[in-house]
């Protein structure tokens, strides 16, 4: 039921646009109706596909943020003839990497003790040197290399700014599925996963990508890991050691 649900949510929202799309086009051509062009831009294309995805995903990740974020940056170009986005770009930029960081900070905060609260309930100490079962890592102009050796891997939030991170999983181990959020802006991050672990790309990227550079085993996986985030002039690489 819940899976139905969730189609026809998709469904819904898709033929929302399309008809919106549609519509907007359409009054466009009627000349008694004068339409500003930006209406029709790819800018608020962009908000909008933001905000439909925003809403869908209950606003859970910065995915959808990032679309209106950017979208908002580029439409007043359009509405205001004398604005000029080279002054503001790299000064703007640098705030929304900021914010985007505080936000998962404080968001992230209350998962951790909630996490430390579960791992005492059940007798499960987490060691010092890269032990732990869920990472949070920051890297702003610099570089942070962690190998995680916990049997009990829950997943984790990266965000690499100007920097990198190489994050090397070949000695955890996990139950099931697990979330990796991932911030990439101008940077890069590399996860060193096990062959037979699959993986699942969910993460927004504009001008930058994720690529799976493994060689299958040819096995059914058994355990997978979630990528979900936001990755800007950036890449994300999947590599393993087979």
């Amino acid at each position: 039921m819940g899976e139905h649900r969730n189609k026809l949510s998709n469904s819904f929202w898709v033929g929302a646009i399309i008809l919106g799309i549609g519509s907007f086009l359409l009054r466009d051509r009627l000349d008694f109706l004068d339409f500003p062009r930006w209406l029709f831009s790819w800018k608020v294309i962009l908000i909008v596909v933001g905000v439909v995805i925003g809403v869908n995903r209950r606003f859970e990740g910065i995915g959808w943020l990032a679309l209106i974020l950017v979208g908002s940056f580029f439409l007043p170009e359009d509405i205001f003839f004398d604005w000029d986005l080279r002054r503001y770009f790299f000064p703007v930029a640098i705030i929304a990497v900021g914010l985007v960081i505080l936000t998962r900070a404080v968001a992230g905060s209350g998962a951790r003790e909630a996490r430390k609260s579960a791992m005492n309930s059940d007798g499960i100490v987490a060691t010092d040197e890269g032990g732990e079962d869920y990472f949070d890592l920051v890297a702003v102009f610099g570089a942070i290399k962690r190998k995680v050796f916990s049997k009990m891997f829950r997943g984790g939030k990266v965000s690499s700014v100007f920097g990198g991170v190489d994050i090397d999983l070949s000695q955890a181990d996990m139950n099931g599925t697990v979330l990796v959020d991932v911030v990439c802006i101008f940077g890069g991050i590399k996860l060193i996963v096990p062959s037979n672990w699959e993986t699942k790309n969910d993460v927004t990227a504009i001008m930058g990508g994720v690529e799976d550079k493994r060689t299958s085993l040819g096995t059914t996986p058994t355990k997978k890991i979630v990528l979900t985030g936001f990755v800007m002039f950036g890449g994300v690489d999947i590599k393993s050691y087979v």
